[in-house]
Protein backbone atom coordinates (compact mmCIF):
# COMPACT_ATOMS: atom_id res chain seq x y z
CA UNK A 1 0.00 0.00 0.00
CA UNK A 2 2.45 2.60 0.68
CA UNK A 3 4.48 1.96 -2.56
CA UNK A 4 1.17 2.55 -4.38
CA UNK A 5 0.83 5.87 -2.81
CA UNK A 6 4.57 6.55 -2.99
CA UNK A 7 3.68 5.92 -6.81
CA UNK A 8 0.51 8.32 -7.57
CA UNK A 9 2.31 10.82 -5.54
CA UNK A 10 4.86 10.76 -7.87
CA UNK A 11 3.17 10.48 -11.01
CA UNK A 12 1.24 13.94 -9.43
CA UNK A 13 4.58 15.18 -8.93
CA UNK A 14 5.29 14.70 -12.66
CA UNK A 15 1.95 16.13 -13.62
CA UNK A 16 2.46 18.96 -11.33
CA UNK A 17 6.40 20.08 -12.75
CA UNK A 18 4.59 19.43 -16.81
CA UNK A 19 2.01 21.49 -16.05
CA UNK A 20 3.97 24.18 -14.11
CA UNK A 21 6.34 24.15 -17.36
CA UNK A 22 3.32 25.28 -19.78
CA UNK A 23 2.14 27.53 -17.12
CA UNK A 24 5.55 29.17 -16.14
CA UNK A 25 6.18 32.85 -16.83
CA UNK A 26 9.60 32.00 -17.86
CA UNK A 27 8.46 30.18 -20.96
CA UNK A 28 6.43 32.84 -22.26
CA UNK A 29 9.67 35.25 -22.05
CA UNK A 30 12.21 32.14 -23.97
CA UNK A 31 9.73 31.50 -26.51
CA UNK A 32 9.28 35.63 -27.36
CA UNK A 33 12.94 35.90 -27.23
CA UNK A 34 12.83 33.26 -29.85
CA UNK A 35 10.48 34.49 -32.26
CA UNK A 36 11.53 37.69 -31.77
CA UNK A 37 15.52 36.17 -32.57
CA UNK A 38 13.86 34.31 -35.51
CA UNK A 39 12.25 37.34 -37.08
CA UNK A 40 15.11 39.41 -36.99
CA UNK A 41 16.83 36.65 -38.81
CA UNK A 42 13.62 36.29 -41.20
CA UNK A 43 13.90 40.18 -42.00
CA UNK A 44 18.00 39.68 -42.81
CA UNK A 45 17.17 36.79 -45.05
CA UNK A 46 14.37 38.02 -47.19
CA UNK A 47 11.71 35.61 -47.44
CA UNK A 48 9.55 33.65 -50.28
CA UNK A 49 12.23 35.96 -52.92
CA UNK A 50 12.49 33.55 -56.24
CA UNK A 51 15.92 30.80 -56.06
CA UNK A 52 17.40 32.66 -58.36
CA UNK A 53 17.50 36.19 -56.80
CA UNK A 54 19.04 34.17 -53.86
CA UNK A 55 22.14 33.05 -55.99
CA UNK A 56 22.65 36.86 -56.61
CA UNK A 57 23.39 36.92 -52.78
CA UNK A 58 24.96 33.96 -52.22
CA UNK A 59 26.85 30.81 -53.36
CA UNK A 60 24.61 27.70 -54.27
CA UNK A 61 25.93 25.49 -51.39
CA UNK A 62 24.68 28.27 -48.94
CA UNK A 63 21.76 28.78 -50.64
CA UNK A 64 20.92 25.05 -50.66
CA UNK A 65 21.87 24.92 -46.99
CA UNK A 66 19.22 27.74 -46.44
CA UNK A 67 17.08 25.37 -47.64
CA UNK A 68 17.57 22.63 -45.95
CA UNK A 69 17.25 24.70 -42.87
CA UNK A 70 14.00 26.16 -43.75
CA UNK A 71 15.37 30.09 -43.54
CA UNK A 72 14.21 31.16 -46.76
CA UNK A 73 10.40 30.19 -45.76
CA UNK A 74 11.08 30.30 -42.18
CA UNK A 75 7.57 31.29 -41.34
CA UNK A 76 6.33 28.23 -42.75
CA UNK A 77 9.61 25.74 -41.48
CA UNK A 78 8.29 22.69 -38.92
CA UNK A 79 10.54 24.36 -36.19
CA UNK A 80 9.11 27.96 -36.44
CA UNK A 81 4.95 26.09 -36.10
CA UNK A 82 6.52 23.90 -33.21
CA UNK A 83 7.71 27.56 -31.43
CA UNK A 84 4.02 29.01 -32.23
CA UNK A 85 2.35 25.46 -30.76
CA UNK A 86 4.16 25.49 -28.12
CA UNK A 87 3.35 29.20 -27.32
CA UNK A 88 0.01 28.17 -27.77
CA UNK A 89 -0.02 25.52 -24.95
CA UNK A 90 1.89 27.87 -22.85
CA UNK A 91 -1.06 30.70 -23.79
CA UNK A 92 -3.93 27.61 -22.91
CA UNK A 93 -2.20 27.03 -19.87
CA UNK A 94 -1.60 30.64 -18.32
CA UNK A 95 -5.67 31.21 -19.15
CA UNK A 96 -6.85 27.62 -17.40
CA UNK A 97 -4.47 29.21 -14.52
CA UNK A 98 -6.28 32.24 -14.00
CA UNK A 99 -9.39 31.43 -15.11
CA UNK A 100 -10.67 30.08 -11.36
CA UNK A 101 -9.15 33.54 -9.91
CA UNK A 102 -11.22 35.65 -12.81
CA UNK A 103 -14.38 33.96 -12.23
CA UNK A 104 -14.34 34.29 -8.55
CA UNK A 105 -13.89 37.70 -8.59
CA UNK A 106 -16.64 38.06 -10.80
CA UNK A 107 -19.28 35.98 -8.89
CA UNK A 108 -17.76 37.68 -5.52
CA UNK A 109 -20.35 40.31 -5.36
CA UNK A 110 -20.50 42.48 -2.34
CA UNK A 111 -24.07 44.10 -2.88
CA UNK A 112 -23.92 45.32 0.96
CA UNK A 113 -22.37 48.11 1.93
CA UNK A 114 -21.43 46.29 5.00
CA UNK A 115 -18.63 47.69 7.53
CA UNK A 116 -16.06 45.67 6.36
CA UNK A 117 -16.86 46.52 2.46
CA UNK A 118 -17.21 50.52 3.99
CA UNK A 119 -13.31 49.67 5.55
CA UNK A 120 -12.12 48.73 2.03
CA UNK A 121 -13.36 52.16 0.08
CA UNK A 122 -11.28 55.53 -0.13
CA UNK A 123 -13.58 57.35 -0.90
CA UNK A 124 -16.32 56.71 1.08
CA UNK A 125 -18.88 59.68 2.61
CA UNK A 126 -21.03 60.17 4.96
CA UNK A 127 -24.45 62.43 4.65
CA UNK A 128 -27.14 63.26 6.41
CA UNK A 129 -30.68 65.27 5.40
CA UNK A 130 -33.29 66.54 7.00
CA UNK A 131 -35.46 65.34 4.02
CA UNK A 132 -38.04 62.47 4.50
CA UNK A 133 -36.02 59.34 3.48
CA UNK A 134 -38.40 58.18 0.37
CA UNK A 135 -37.25 62.00 -0.93
CA UNK A 136 -33.38 61.54 -0.08
CA UNK A 137 -33.50 58.23 -2.03
CA UNK A 138 -35.10 59.13 -4.95
CA UNK A 139 -33.21 62.14 -5.70
CA UNK A 140 -30.13 60.14 -5.20
CA UNK A 141 -31.17 57.34 -6.96
CA UNK A 142 -31.59 59.67 -9.65
CA UNK A 143 -28.50 61.27 -10.00
CA UNK A 144 -26.64 57.74 -10.03
CA UNK A 145 -28.51 55.96 -12.48
CA UNK A 146 -26.78 59.21 -14.72
CA UNK A 147 -23.63 57.44 -13.90
CA UNK A 148 -24.77 54.00 -13.54
CA UNK A 149 -27.32 53.05 -16.23
CA UNK A 150 -28.21 49.15 -15.45
CA UNK A 151 -30.66 49.04 -12.51
CA UNK A 152 -29.24 48.60 -9.34
CA UNK A 153 -29.50 45.61 -6.68
CA UNK A 154 -31.29 46.46 -4.14
CA UNK A 155 -30.96 44.95 -0.39
CA UNK A 156 -32.66 46.19 2.38
CA UNK A 157 -30.93 45.00 5.87
CA UNK A 158 -30.74 46.04 9.26
CA UNK A 159 -33.41 49.23 8.51
CA UNK A 160 -31.10 50.30 6.35
CA UNK A 161 -31.60 50.19 2.44
CA UNK A 162 -28.64 49.08 -0.26
CA UNK A 163 -28.20 49.81 -3.16
CA UNK A 164 -25.45 48.46 -5.71
CA UNK A 165 -24.44 49.96 -8.85
CA UNK A 166 -22.06 47.76 -11.24
CA UNK A 167 -20.76 48.82 -14.18
CA UNK A 168 -18.53 46.97 -17.25
CA UNK A 169 -18.10 43.79 -15.30
CA UNK A 170 -17.12 41.75 -18.27
CA UNK A 171 -14.63 43.60 -18.66
CA UNK A 172 -12.49 41.82 -16.44
CA UNK A 173 -12.67 38.69 -19.38
CA UNK A 174 -10.68 41.10 -21.75
CA UNK A 175 -7.44 39.06 -20.69
CA UNK A 176 -9.78 36.17 -22.09
CA UNK A 177 -10.70 37.48 -25.78
CA UNK A 178 -6.50 38.85 -25.80
CA UNK A 179 -5.30 35.45 -25.08
CA UNK A 180 -7.94 33.81 -27.77
CA UNK A 181 -7.16 36.05 -30.42
CA UNK A 182 -3.56 35.41 -30.26
CA UNK A 183 -5.01 31.57 -30.27
CA UNK A 184 -7.25 31.93 -33.53
CA UNK A 185 -4.01 33.88 -35.06
CA UNK A 186 -2.03 31.03 -34.47
CA UNK A 187 -4.42 28.47 -35.76
CA UNK A 188 -4.71 30.54 -39.00
CA UNK A 189 -1.18 30.64 -39.49
CA UNK A 190 -1.31 26.75 -39.14
CA UNK A 191 -4.06 26.11 -41.14
CA UNK A 192 -2.45 28.42 -43.93
CA UNK A 193 0.95 26.29 -43.33
CA UNK A 194 -0.50 23.04 -43.97
CA UNK A 195 -3.44 23.97 -46.70
CA UNK A 196 -2.22 26.67 -48.52
CA UNK A 197 1.16 27.15 -50.46
CA UNK A 198 3.18 30.10 -52.06
CA UNK A 199 4.86 30.25 -55.21
CA UNK A 200 6.32 32.30 -57.63
CA UNK A 201 5.99 32.17 -61.62
CA UNK A 202 7.28 34.41 -64.44
CA UNK A 203 5.04 35.03 -67.45
CA UNK A 204 6.25 36.65 -70.09
CA UNK A 205 4.58 39.07 -72.46
CA UNK A 206 1.74 37.38 -74.07
CA UNK A 207 2.37 34.05 -72.60
CA UNK A 208 -0.39 31.89 -70.53
CA UNK A 209 0.73 30.18 -67.15
CA UNK A 210 -1.77 27.25 -65.24
CA UNK A 211 0.30 26.30 -63.09
CA UNK A 212 2.77 26.86 -60.03
CA UNK A 213 6.27 26.25 -58.53
CA UNK A 214 6.11 26.39 -55.32
CA UNK A 215 9.00 26.80 -52.97
CA UNK A 216 8.96 22.78 -51.73
CA UNK A 217 9.84 21.80 -55.73
CA UNK A 218 5.78 21.03 -56.11
CA UNK A 219 3.53 21.88 -59.31
CA UNK A 220 0.17 23.53 -58.21
CA UNK A 221 -2.28 23.40 -60.82
CA UNK A 222 -4.34 26.39 -60.55
CA UNK A 223 -7.42 25.15 -62.53
CA UNK A 224 -7.58 28.49 -64.68
CA UNK A 225 -4.81 30.51 -66.76
CA UNK A 226 -3.02 33.43 -66.19
CA UNK A 227 -2.17 35.51 -69.20
CA UNK A 228 0.33 38.48 -69.38
CA UNK A 229 -1.29 40.92 -71.50
CA UNK A 230 1.23 43.67 -71.09
CA UNK A 231 4.01 44.76 -69.00
CA UNK A 232 5.20 48.29 -68.34
CA UNK A 233 7.90 50.01 -65.59
CA UNK A 234 8.14 53.74 -65.21
CA UNK A 235 11.89 55.17 -64.42
CA UNK A 236 13.21 57.86 -61.48
CA UNK A 237 15.28 59.75 -64.08
CA UNK A 238 18.70 58.38 -61.72
CA UNK A 239 17.27 55.36 -63.54
CA UNK A 240 16.01 53.67 -60.60
CA UNK A 241 12.35 51.76 -61.48
CA UNK A 242 9.52 54.17 -60.04
CA UNK A 243 6.34 51.54 -60.92
CA UNK A 244 5.98 48.21 -62.50
CA UNK A 245 2.26 47.00 -63.78
CA UNK A 246 1.25 43.80 -65.14
CA UNK A 247 -1.64 43.71 -67.01
CA UNK A 248 -3.30 40.20 -66.32
CA UNK A 249 -6.07 38.20 -67.62
CA UNK A 250 -7.78 34.80 -65.89
CA UNK A 251 -8.88 32.78 -68.41
CA UNK A 252 -11.48 29.81 -67.28
CA UNK A 253 -12.67 27.66 -70.19
CA UNK A 254 -11.05 29.89 -73.77
CA UNK A 255 -13.21 32.74 -71.78
CA UNK A 256 -11.96 35.64 -69.67
CA UNK A 257 -13.25 35.25 -66.33
CA UNK A 258 -11.47 38.62 -64.65
CA UNK A 259 -8.76 41.11 -65.74
CA UNK A 260 -6.77 43.60 -63.20
CA UNK A 261 -3.51 45.53 -63.74
CA UNK A 262 -1.72 44.76 -60.69
CA UNK A 263 1.34 46.62 -59.27
CA UNK A 264 3.02 46.32 -56.07
CA UNK A 265 0.57 45.59 -52.79
CA UNK A 266 -2.22 45.69 -55.19
CA UNK A 267 -2.94 42.04 -56.24
CA UNK A 268 -5.23 40.40 -58.37
CA UNK A 269 -7.81 38.21 -56.22
CA UNK A 270 -9.16 34.72 -58.11
CA UNK A 271 -11.12 31.96 -56.43
CA UNK A 272 -8.48 32.63 -52.77
CA UNK A 273 -5.57 32.06 -54.64
CA UNK A 274 -3.63 36.39 -54.97
CA UNK A 275 -1.48 36.92 -57.37
CA UNK A 276 1.50 39.84 -56.27
CA UNK A 277 3.55 41.92 -58.35
CA UNK A 278 7.06 41.05 -57.26
CA UNK A 279 9.54 41.50 -59.94
CA UNK A 280 10.34 41.64 -63.47
CA UNK A 281 13.11 41.50 -65.84
CA UNK A 282 14.69 39.42 -68.47
CA UNK A 283 15.80 36.01 -68.19
CA UNK A 284 17.31 33.65 -70.77
CA UNK A 285 15.12 31.38 -72.28
CA UNK A 286 18.84 29.45 -73.71
CA UNK A 287 22.24 30.04 -74.02
CA UNK A 288 24.72 28.72 -76.08
CA UNK A 289 28.43 28.32 -74.74
CA UNK A 290 31.69 27.31 -76.04
CA UNK A 291 33.41 25.35 -73.55
CA UNK A 292 37.15 25.23 -73.60
CA UNK A 293 39.51 22.91 -71.90
CA UNK A 294 42.56 24.79 -70.03
CA UNK A 295 44.80 24.82 -73.34
CA UNK A 296 42.26 26.67 -75.11
CA UNK A 297 41.16 23.68 -77.12
CA UNK A 298 37.26 24.19 -77.87
CA UNK A 299 35.31 20.83 -76.20
CA UNK A 300 32.36 21.53 -78.07
CA UNK A 301 29.39 23.63 -77.46
CA UNK A 302 26.02 23.36 -75.24
CA UNK A 303 22.88 25.16 -75.34
CA UNK A 304 21.75 25.32 -72.04
CA UNK A 305 17.70 26.05 -71.57
CA UNK A 306 17.05 28.30 -68.35
CA UNK A 307 16.65 26.22 -65.34
CA UNK A 308 17.73 22.54 -67.20
CA UNK A 309 20.69 20.99 -66.43
CA UNK A 310 22.99 20.36 -69.66
CA UNK A 311 25.81 18.45 -70.15
CA UNK A 312 29.35 19.30 -71.59
CA UNK A 313 30.63 16.68 -74.15
CA UNK A 314 32.31 14.18 -73.11
CA UNK A 315 32.65 15.20 -69.36
CA UNK A 316 31.05 14.53 -66.45
CA UNK A 317 30.21 17.70 -65.80
CA UNK A 318 26.49 19.24 -66.19
CA UNK A 319 25.76 23.15 -66.10
CA UNK A 320 22.56 25.01 -65.27
CA UNK A 321 21.71 28.45 -66.21
CA UNK A 322 19.97 30.01 -63.53
CA UNK A 323 19.95 34.36 -63.11
CA UNK A 324 21.12 37.18 -65.88
CA UNK A 325 22.00 40.40 -65.09
CA UNK A 326 22.21 42.81 -67.92
CA UNK A 327 24.99 45.07 -66.12
CA UNK A 328 27.03 43.24 -64.07
CA UNK A 329 29.91 44.48 -62.25
CA UNK A 330 32.67 42.63 -60.52
CA UNK A 331 34.12 42.89 -57.03
CA UNK A 332 36.48 45.65 -58.15
CA UNK A 333 33.69 47.93 -59.35
CA UNK A 334 34.35 47.47 -63.13
CA UNK A 335 31.46 46.32 -65.70
CA UNK A 336 31.36 43.29 -67.36
CA UNK A 337 28.47 43.93 -69.24
CA UNK A 338 25.68 41.30 -69.91
CA UNK A 339 26.25 38.48 -67.39
CA UNK A 340 24.51 34.92 -66.76
CA UNK A 341 24.73 33.12 -63.49
CA UNK A 342 25.64 29.48 -64.21
CA UNK A 343 25.45 26.53 -61.34
CA UNK A 344 28.56 24.11 -62.06
CA UNK A 345 27.81 19.95 -61.27
CA UNK A 346 30.72 17.75 -61.13
CA UNK A 347 30.52 14.32 -59.14
CA UNK A 348 31.36 13.59 -55.94
CA UNK A 349 31.36 17.56 -55.39
CA UNK A 350 28.98 20.05 -53.86
CA UNK A 351 27.82 22.98 -56.95
CA UNK A 352 29.30 25.96 -57.23
CA UNK A 353 28.35 29.04 -59.17
CA UNK A 354 30.19 31.61 -61.40
CA UNK A 355 29.11 34.50 -63.69
CA UNK A 356 29.67 34.12 -67.07
CA UNK A 357 29.87 37.65 -68.65
CA UNK A 358 28.90 37.72 -72.74
CA UNK A 359 31.58 40.36 -73.78
CA UNK A 360 34.80 39.03 -71.08
CA UNK A 361 35.50 35.71 -71.82
CA UNK A 362 39.09 36.00 -70.41
CA UNK A 363 37.15 35.63 -66.65
CA UNK A 364 34.78 33.21 -67.78
CA UNK A 365 37.09 30.44 -65.97
CA UNK A 366 36.08 27.90 -63.37
CA UNK A 367 38.79 24.89 -62.99
CA UNK A 368 39.91 23.06 -66.22
CA UNK A 369 37.18 24.82 -68.08
CA UNK A 370 36.57 28.48 -69.48
CA UNK A 371 33.05 29.78 -71.24
CA UNK A 372 32.45 31.58 -74.12
CA UNK A 373 28.76 33.11 -74.86
CA UNK A 374 28.21 32.19 -78.48
CA UNK A 375 24.47 32.88 -78.51
CA UNK A 376 21.39 33.99 -76.00
CA UNK A 377 18.31 34.48 -76.72
CA UNK A 378 16.33 36.70 -73.85
CA UNK A 379 12.46 36.99 -72.66
CA UNK A 380 11.36 39.42 -70.88
CA UNK A 381 8.91 38.70 -67.99
CA UNK A 382 6.86 39.34 -64.65
CA UNK A 383 7.40 38.11 -62.04
CA UNK A 384 4.37 37.26 -59.87
CA UNK A 385 4.27 36.10 -56.18
CA UNK A 386 1.40 33.52 -55.85
CA UNK A 387 -0.14 32.84 -52.63
CA UNK A 388 -2.72 30.72 -51.64
CA UNK A 389 -3.64 31.14 -47.67
CA UNK A 390 -6.84 29.38 -46.53
CA UNK A 391 -6.07 30.53 -42.62
CA UNK A 392 -6.26 34.49 -43.76
CA UNK A 393 -9.20 35.10 -42.53
CA UNK A 394 -8.82 33.29 -39.34
CA UNK A 395 -5.67 35.50 -38.72
CA UNK A 396 -7.45 38.89 -39.72
CA UNK A 397 -10.63 37.41 -37.41
CA UNK A 398 -7.89 36.75 -34.90
CA UNK A 399 -6.34 40.40 -34.92
CA UNK A 400 -9.81 42.40 -34.41
CA UNK A 401 -10.49 40.11 -30.92
CA UNK A 402 -7.06 41.01 -30.48
CA UNK A 403 -7.53 44.89 -30.71
CA UNK A 404 -11.10 44.68 -29.18
CA UNK A 405 -9.54 42.42 -26.36
CA UNK A 406 -6.50 45.34 -26.14
CA UNK A 407 -8.53 48.29 -25.91
CA UNK A 408 -11.19 46.98 -23.83
CA UNK A 409 -8.26 45.83 -21.27
CA UNK A 410 -6.41 49.29 -21.45
CA UNK A 411 -9.78 51.81 -21.71
CA UNK A 412 -12.49 50.14 -19.56
CA UNK A 413 -12.86 49.13 -15.69
CA UNK A 414 -15.15 47.09 -14.03
CA UNK A 415 -16.58 49.91 -11.36
CA UNK A 416 -18.61 49.25 -8.58
CA UNK A 417 -21.20 52.19 -6.48
CA UNK A 418 -23.09 51.27 -2.96
CA UNK A 419 -25.37 53.47 -1.20
CA UNK A 420 -26.64 52.92 2.05
CA UNK A 421 -29.69 54.74 2.82
CA UNK A 422 -30.49 54.81 6.80
CA UNK A 423 -30.95 56.71 9.67
CA UNK A 424 -28.37 58.01 12.36
CA UNK A 425 -28.58 58.16 16.22
CA UNK A 426 -30.35 61.14 15.97
CA UNK A 427 -33.58 59.96 13.68
CA UNK A 428 -31.95 61.67 10.28
CA UNK A 429 -31.74 60.12 6.99
CA UNK A 430 -28.21 59.32 6.60
CA UNK A 431 -26.65 58.34 2.73
CA UNK A 432 -23.35 56.52 3.12
CA UNK A 433 -21.65 55.88 -0.68
CA UNK A 434 -18.59 55.40 -2.04
CA UNK A 435 -16.96 53.25 -5.18
CA UNK A 436 -13.96 51.48 -6.46
CA UNK A 437 -12.33 50.27 -9.67
CA UNK A 438 -9.44 47.42 -10.36
CA UNK A 439 -8.60 49.78 -12.80
CA UNK A 440 -8.07 53.61 -13.77
CA UNK A 441 -8.70 54.18 -9.85
CA UNK A 442 -7.73 58.06 -10.13
CA UNK A 443 -10.38 58.69 -12.75
CA UNK A 444 -13.12 56.59 -10.78
CA UNK A 445 -11.85 58.52 -8.05
CA UNK A 446 -12.47 62.25 -9.43
CA UNK A 447 -16.10 60.34 -10.82
CA UNK A 448 -17.14 59.28 -7.41
CA UNK A 449 -16.30 62.81 -5.92
CA UNK A 450 -18.49 64.61 -8.25
CA UNK A 451 -21.28 62.19 -7.27
CA UNK A 452 -20.60 62.52 -3.72
CA UNK A 453 -21.12 66.76 -4.42
CA UNK A 454 -24.35 66.11 -6.52
CA UNK A 455 -25.70 63.60 -3.49
CA UNK A 456 -24.53 66.76 -1.14
CA UNK A 457 -26.64 69.47 -2.98
CA UNK A 458 -29.58 67.36 -2.14
CA UNK A 459 -32.28 69.38 -0.64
Amino acid sequence: MPEEKKTKETQIDIIDKVWGFFASLKLVIILLLVLSVLSIAGTIIEQNKPLHEYYRLFKPETVALFGKLGLLDMYHSWWFLACLALLTLNIIACTMERYPFIMKGMRNRSVVLDEKTEAGLTNAARIRYSLPAEVVESRVTALAAKSFSARPVVTQKEEAKHFFYEKGRYTRLAFFLTHLSVLVIFIGAIVGSLFGFKGYVNINEGETISSVQTRKGETKDLNFGVKCISFAVDFYPNGAPKDYRSDLSVIRDGKEVARKIIRVNDPLDYEGITFYQSSYGRLPDEVTFEIRGRDGVSLGTVTAPYGTQAAIPGQDVKIEVLDYQEHFHLRDGSEAGPAYGVNIYSQDAPPRGIWVSEPRPEINRFGAYSFVVKNARLKNYTGLQVNRDPGVWLVWTGCIMLVAGIMTALFMSHRKFWIRIGTDRKGRVEVTAGGTANKNKHAFASEVERLLEGFRGVA
